[in-house]
């Protein structure tokens, strides 16, 4: 349940900002036009790194099948980085609020959180066998 309870909160956090109606490709977002382009650009990453994300924690539930408790911690260490993430993005945009580049920073801010922690998610996903200082099983 709390699983799922993450993953409404992941897609929440990440619709604040909806893409365009347009369709905004890869290209588009080499060098976009417009403030609208750059937003929706903005936007586009994030999802795709959430996704990578959201995959690695995926797998990591998967190994501690065995362990409620530690699954129970690793869910409420998610909730509250995304907390953290997303207060410390409208923190550091703060100065662009209500300006139209404002999603393009938040967003940006929040793509950069997240690959860092796509990095941490992943450096438990390799932790060598009978690392006691790793709290996920090796596969």
């Amino acid at each position: 349940m709390r699983f799922a309870t993450i993953s409404v909160c992941l897609v929440a956090a990440a619709s604040i900002f909806p893409v365009s109606a347009q369709d905004f490709r890869a290209e588009d977002c080499a060098s976009p036009a417009t403030q609208t382009a750059m937003n929706a650009c903005a936007t586009a990453a994030l999802k795709n790194t959430d996704a990578k994300m959201n995959k690695a924690y995926r797998e990591i539930i998967g190994r501690l099948k065995d362990s409620e408790e530690t699954k129970q911690l690793l869910v409420a260490s998610q909730q509250l980085w995304l907390q953290f993430r997303d207060a410390e993005c409208a923190f550091s945009a703060n100065g662009a609020k209500g300006g139209s580049i404002y999603p393009t920073i938040v967003q940006n801010c929040r793509n950069a959180m997240t690959a860092d922690r796509v990095k941490g998610l992943g450096a438990y996903l390799k932790c060598a066998e009978g690392d006691m200082g790793c709290p996920v099983p090796s596969k």
